[in-house]
């Protein structure tokens, strides 16, 4: 038991987390906008690092990565080494509902799916705040 501790300790030592600005690079985010919800597929690269925790214990590291930039507001439905789908509720204002928008980490391209209809915003940092009724 102790040599498998001892294993762990070792690799996690010999690769150290690479020196960059976030571990993680956010590639597209798809926003599907839904009845009550605003659903965000992310698609990301992850440092060697990361991958390496995840495979060791789970997707926690990724989920606090995404959560640190998303904010607390936000509800996982599944987090992988690729990509992760969450979920922001919309605000209702006299039947309208409205997105209040998030800010990202680094550049990426974001979708919009909203009825059919389909708006591609390139190279931003940031999902633009929308109404949608």
């Amino acid at each position: 038991m102790r040599f498998i501790v001892l294993v762990i300790a070792f690799i996690l030592i010999s690769f150290p987390p690479v020196a960059a600005e976030s571990p993680m690079d956010i590639k597209e985010v798809q926003v599907v906008i839904e009845e009550t919800h605003v659903r965000l597929n992310l698609t990301y690269d992850v440092d060697p690092f990361q991958k390496l925790q995840m495979f060791l214990f789970g997707a926690m590291p990724v989920k606090d990565e995404l959560q640190s930039f998303l904010g607390s507001d936000v509800k996982f439905v599944s987090v992988g080494i690729e990509e992760a789908t969450v979920e922001v509720d919309l605000i209702t204002e006299n039947s309208t509902k409205y997105f209040e928008g998030l800010d990202l980490p680094d550049r990426a391209d974001v979708k919009i799916l909203a009825g059919g209809a389909v708006f591609h915003f390139e190279n931003t940092t940031r999902i633009p705040a929308f109404y949608y009724s």
